[in-house]
């Protein structure tokens, strides 16, 4: 037993201070890595030679075992999330967002969300009617018709509950600016309007204001960053936010079903095909099917959330949003229940069509790969775009000779 007197007090703590101190010296080399010291890792890798060595583990002790080395060429980047490195124009356009997953961007040209739309509503058939979806397409129609049936019962429901908690129901705003405008007989102004109480306010959420602010934030921000994933983001947005309101534009005009704040009847009448007059004539009593405001907010959420895959909120902040405004328009009238499915469904595909046509994944490299000792990223070849892929050929076919020319999407 060890017996500690009076005079070996003061060794004994000088000896504890220096054994700490040495501790502590011995395990700074373990401390994680600042963000700036692992983008001048990424830096470094990217630019050493292969022969250059760096350190894989650190000696237990001040003269103990040798320090084993490995090559640079070991230290992948595609293991480094969040390190996204510029390339030799400034620009950062390879993103890994997780250990061997790794995007590419290329910077898009001005405007050309819009003459993509073509392009992805010419590619939904095929990407919506695969036979791996024949499931879902069953799921969304059983869900379409169960919610049918309850319509009138969810209505009612939901606005008695505004009731009990004092929700305001109506749906109002104040316009900030008005630009009169009109085509022919239809009357479109150009306003910007802001919601004056709690339900429009959660109803202002699916406007089409509140989106195209939200692509524009990653514009600019992509702009002054030289990001192009954020330009992609934007540019993406705006695509699949035009291409899902011209399908569900389209299919109100054929369906013509009733707002519930104008239905005639329970669950509404179905008023198919109407003119173009009658319809102009009293918009709310024809444009019920399917929901743009949830169609267009499921295309902001899902584009933004598939190419940002590191940042696990936005789809649970999305479609708690989205809830809230499903929950408006069933308390306001604007909606039924068994609008929602379709518009979700087409807000979703084609955000998935655009963030696939905006971006390539980066294989790692084999051994065999003459990259495999370089950066460690092959950019892989982007398709042509479809107004390129036309092929013009001869024909002879009988008396007729002549040349045609085909597009494949």
């Amino acid at each position: 037993m060890l017996t500690i007197t009076p005079r070996r007090r003061p060794r004994l703590l000088i000896s504890l201070l220096l054994g700490l101190t040495v501790s502590i010296a011995q395990a700074a080399p373990a401390l994680p890595a600042p963000t700036d010291t692992l983008r001048n890792v990424a830096d470094t890798c990217r630019a050493a030679a292969p022969t250059t060595t760096v350190p894989a583990t650190m000696p237990a002790t001040a003269a103990s075992v040798p320090v084993r080395l490995r090559p640079l060429s070991e230290l992948r980047l595609d293991t480094l999330p969040h390190i996204h490195p510029r390339d030799a124009q400034g620009r950062i356009t390879d993103y890994t967002v997780a250990p061997g997953e790794t995007w590419h961007y290329d910077k898009p040209k001005p405007f050309s969300w819009a003459y993509h739309i073509p392009r992805d509503l010419g590619q939904f058939p095929g990407y919506a009617f695969r036979r791996e979806n024949s499931s879902s397409l069953i799921s969304l129609a059983a869900a379409s018709v169960a919610l049918w049936a309850a319509d009138q019962a969810i209505i009612d429901w939901s606005q008695d509950f505004g009731k009990f908690i004092s929700l305001e129901a109506a749906s109002t705003q104040k316009s900030l600016v008005h630009i009169p405008f009109r085509v022919g007989s239809a009357n479109l102004p150009l306003e910007f309007n802001v919601p004056d109480n709690l339900n429009s306010t959660f109803y202002y959420l699916g406007d089409g204001w509140t989106h195209l602010t939200v692509a524009s934030s990653f514009w600019i921000y992509g702009g002054i960053k030289k990001d192009n994933r954020a330009l992609r983001t934007s540019s993406e947005l705006g695509e699949a936010i035009f291409s899902t309101g011209l399908v569900v534009q389209g299919l109100k005009r054929l369906t013509g079903r009733q707002s519930p704040f104008t239905s005639s009847k329970e669950r509404g009448e179905w008023h198919l095909f109407p003119s173009y007059s009658r319809y102009q004539s009293s918009v709310p009593s024809y444009d019920a099917f399917p929901t743009g405001h949830l169609a267009t907010a499921m295309a902001t959420v899902t584009v933004i959330a598939e190419n940002y895959p590191e940042y696990h909120f936005i789809r649970p902040v999305g479609y708690s949003l989205m809830g809230l405004l499903g929950y408006a328009m069933l308390n306001n009238g604007v909606h039924w229940a068994s609008d929602y499915p379709v518009g979700i469904a087409l807000g979703y595909a084609f955000a998935k069509i655009a963030v696939r046509n905006g971006r390539t994944r980066v294989d790692a490299p084999t051994e065999a790969d003459p990259t495999a000792h370089g950066t460690g990223f092959r950019v892989l070849p982007r398709p042509r775009a479809w107004y390129r892929r036309g092929q013009l050929a001869p024909y002879n076919y009988g008396p007729f000779t002549g040349a045609s020319w085909s597009i494949r999407l």
